[in-house]
């Protein structure tokens, strides 16, 4: 964590501390995430990437994976379980991605 981040108030879910969030998010807040999506595809094909399935999914999966590791404590077992998928899979995503794995 940066010494600039605020902390924010945590509620246990599954063993896992997690920031406190709505229980749904309103429709104006998917839809905003969607438009955001949506302009970074316009922006990426103006600059000709070759895969912008490929970088999208990058982008995902690195904010997906970091974000339930630190939930997790960097407990490879059970972010691969609350990912759904196996922990080989996982750390081979994490290299790939070069995300540095936790240390056991």
């Amino acid at each position: 964590m940066h010494h600039n981040e605020p902390i924010l108030p945590t509620t246990t879910h599954d063993g896992i501390d997690l920031p406190d969030v709505p229980a749904e998010h309103s429709p104006l807040e998917r839809a905003a995430w969607q438009q955001g999506l949506e302009q970074e595809v316009l922006w990426l094909l103006t600059q000709k990437v070759s895969s912008i399935r490929e970088e999208i999914y990058d982008r995902v999966d690195e904010i997906l994976l970091r974000t339930t590791l630190e939930a997790t404590g960097g407990n490879i077992s059970q972010a691969s379980h609350r990912l759904g998928i196996s922990r080989p899979t996982l750390r081979s995503r994490l290299r790939q991605l070069k995300i540095e794995m936790p240390t056991s």
